[in-house]
């Protein structure tokens, strides 16, 4: 079925982006992890706008001209992202604004190695709990329901399966508070389950359930392996596909919500698995090579070259 309609439920925020110019593990002492008490001193800070949903509908915008929504809410502080989605004709019938509360915001640490260490604000995230799915959706329609904050999430998943609306499951950073019952649920109505290699371990160790099981449900497994790629699996069929290698990257922050964004443009314009997964990779691989997480921009060649290249790889 081709889809007409993508709507991107997750959170819109700020990110504060730290570089640290060493290793995080040379001041960890794997003894004391109990007891933490450690500085890290950057040398850039940057605030942009981001968040899953942001960072996802900007991505999808750059491919695809069907009408994309966002579904989330911003606070009192969030006139920059209505500017910026509006630039971008991204569609705000789900979008709303609590004027008492400040934004989301993340901050993020990123080491010499990409390793990150976040905190995060959820602020006016949770008043995205109100907004009702079931008046604005068409059976051409398709969601992804990617982390925010825990009373929006779960809202969002239980109207997702109460109407039956066709969605991709993005857990992500919830792994750190959603129940195993909830996170089990929200697995076995979903279309398609994603996460990163560390993602899925997490889920495979909470669920105690396989790969393999959770295909046996009728469900496809996404598992992006940064620049190593992607795995798709599902009942029938294992795809491997090889990421653009770039030769100096400069910012992971938003790869993985760029990687959605490719994939999902793709599979709202009716490409087959394989071209879904190379454009998610290509995508990716021109946010890697700017500082934040909604700054890169292409050429269809550009874009053009670096999915042949992948595909020359496989």
């Amino acid at each position: 079925m081709v889809y007409d309609q993508l709507i991107v439920s997750g959170s819109v925020a700020y990110d504060e982006i730290m570089d640290f110019p060493s290793y995080f593990v040379k001041y960890l002492n794997p003894k004391m992890l109990h007891q933490i008490n450690v500085s890290f001193v950057v040398d850039r800070l940057e605030r942009q706008l981001g968040g899953t949903a942001t960072n996802i509908v900007y991505g999808a915008r750059l491919l695809t001209s069907k009408k994309i929504s966002i579904l989330s809410s911003i606070g009192k502080d969030g006139l920059a992202f209505k500017s910026f989605f509006k630039k971008h004709k991204i569609n705000l019938d789900f979008l709303i604004q609590d004027k008492k509360s400040f934004s989301a915001t993340g901050k993020v640490i990123t080491d010499k190695g990409d390793n990150q260490i976040w905190g995060y604000y959820h602020g006016a995230l949770a008043k995205a709990a109100e907004i009702n799915l079931k008046d604005n959706f068409n059976d051409k329609c398709f969601m992804i329901l990617s982390a925010t904050a825990p009373r929006a999430f779960l809202s969002h998943l239980d109207q997702l399966i109460d109407n039956k609306i066709p969605y991709m499951f993005d857990p992500g950073m919830t792994l750190t508070w959603i129940s195993p019952e909830k996170l089990k649920l929200g697995i076995k109505f979903c279309r398609f389950l994603i996460g990163n290699d560390y993602e899925i371990a997490s889920i495979k160790k909470v669920t105690h359930w396989s790969i393999q099981e959770i295909c046996s449900q009728g469900i496809e497994v996404i598992t992006t392996l940064g620049n190593k790629g992607v795995r798709y699996e599902s009942k029938r069929l294992t795809i491997d596909v090889p990421g653009y290698k770039i030769s100096n990257p400069v910012d992971p922050t938003g790869a993985g919500d760029a990687f959605r964004g490719g994939y999902l443009a793709a599979f709202l314009e009716g490409k087959n698995m394989k071209d879904c997964l190379i454009w998610g990779n290509a995508l990716a691989s021109f946010s890697v090579e700017k500082y934040g997480t909604v700054n890169y921009k292409f050429t269809d060649k550009r874009f053009c070259d670096r999915v042949n290249k992948i595909k020359s790889l496989m």
